[in-house]
């Protein structure tokens, strides 16, 4: 067994910060995509948008039977071989002639990679390597999602803008292969057991033993998963609902087609800020008491955001519900990694965020939905500010009641 002398722990958060950068900002690139695919090819923009719906239900739908990978042969294979598919698929788009190889590239090839590189994975990872610093660890390596959309999608843009779409997806799915596949294969191990050492650099068993986790079927039945992925839908619910939605409401209001994008980018600075605060504090104030109050103002951003009718209140909003939304996701999946341990926790989470998935469908669909019959966004995001708050009633009703089971240590050589 080889050990060392220094923590492995922070290594492997910073790379895990990477891939989610890299992951999120390359799946959520294809907004940048939309309008130079159309004007080259004359795509309408709906079947675009179909493409994105394919993605999002595809990487959902495999998110379960990816985590029961995750849980068998470890995160770090999973990740690097995710991270590598999604490259692949960015360099094959730049191939793109016909509308059928955007599907296939973006919808499903780079939808497969994401769900085995995304969330989940990285946050079975952090979970294995820590326990008592969990929620503070998930914080700092998931504000990697928002930092991807900080600098990758401008990047998209302005690599489209000198060099075209063939260049933007060219170039950063050689990043991806070439910066974030390495750095996985190199740096990451999927348990401190692999190098002689325990969670949290010392003093804290595995939670991730098959003595203290509960079995997939075991979180099943329990009320506790339930009423966190209850509360969990509605983020998702909201959150793409809000993401595809927001630039026509600004249009709507009187905004340029830029400012849906200008607001956005400044939600994601405000959800690193959040996040960042929010992982200092979780070690002393808990998971649970955040959540809830999470929950409460992103239910009263969404709730503003159905009575806006001036551009400044989409300010006001962004600002709001950036500090109240990604947060949520290092939040909750910390709580259900307390609750039912680190080692079945890919499956379990996988299991949540696939049902996450299909609302974030319906979300996005229910918002076009009500634009097209109301002529107006409002009930849309209306009904997101209500849904928020049975999240937040179905976080207060999460016990986090461990069953009791001998305490063992994982040691893997």
């Amino acid at each position: 067994m080889t050990t060392t002398s220094h923590f492995a722990g922070a290594r492997m958060v910073t790379i895990s910060f990477l891939v989610l950068m890299g992951a999120f900002g390359l799946n959520l690139s294809a907004g940048q995509f939309f309008a130079p695919l159309h004007d080259a090819h004359g795509w309408p923009l709906s079947t675009l948008s179909i493409a994105v719906s394919v993605n999002m239900l595809v990487w959902g739908v495999l998110q379960p039977f990816l985590g029961r990978l995750v849980d068998r042969i470890g995160p770090r294979p999973v990740i690097a071989a995710s991270a590598a598919l999604m490259g692949v698929a960015f360099l094959l788009s730049a191939t793109i002639e016909y509308r059928w190889q955007f599907f296939l590239y973006y919808g499903v090839l780079t939808a497969v990679g994401f769900a085995g590189c995304g969330s989940m994975a990285n946050a079975v990872l952090v979970s294995r390597w820590y326990v008592a610093g969990r929620a503070k660890m998930l914080a700092r390596s998931s504000m990697g999602i928002n930092i991807g959309q900080l600098l990758l999608l401008p990047l998209a843009g302005w690599l489209i803008f000198v060099g075209g779409t063939e260049t933007a997806f060219a170039v950063l799915g050689a990043a991806m292969l070439v910066v974030v596949v390495p750095a996985v294969i190199v740096g990451v191990r999927n348990d401190p057991g692999d190098v002689g050492q325990t969670p949290d650099g010392g003093g804290h068993t595995a939670d991730g033993a098959k003595g203290t986790s509960a079995s997939f079927g075991e979180a099943m039945q329990s009320l506790d998963f339930w009423c966190a992925t209850l509360g969990f839908v509605t983020c998702g619910y909201s959150l793409y609902m809000v993401a595809i939605h927001l630039p026509g409401f600004a249009v709507d209001l009187g905004g340029s087609k830029a400012l849906g994008g200008t607001l956005l980018g400044i939600a994601a600075g405000a959800s690193a800020v959040s996040m960042w605060v929010l992982g200092q504090l979780a070690p002393r104030s808990g998971k649970k008491a955040p959540l809830i109050g999470l929950y409460v103002v992103r239910a009263g951003a969404l709730a503003w955001l159905a009575g806006a009718h001036e551009i400044w209140q989409l300010y006001v909003f962004a600002l709001v519900y950036g500090a109240a939304s990604i947060p949520i996701i290092p939040l909750k999946t910390g709580l259900i990694g307390d609750r039912f341990g680190a080692g079945g926790l890919g499956a379990i989470l996988g299991t949540a965020w696939f049902v996450h998935q299909i609302f974030a469908a319906v979300g996005v669909y229910v918002g076009g939905a009500v634009r097209e019959s109301a002529g107006t966004y409002g009930p849309a995001f209306a009904s997101a500010a209500v849904l928020l708050v049975i999240g937040a009633a179905a976080t207060v009703a999460f016990r986090g009641v461990r069953a009791a089971g001998p305490v063992t240590q994982t040691s893997r050589a």
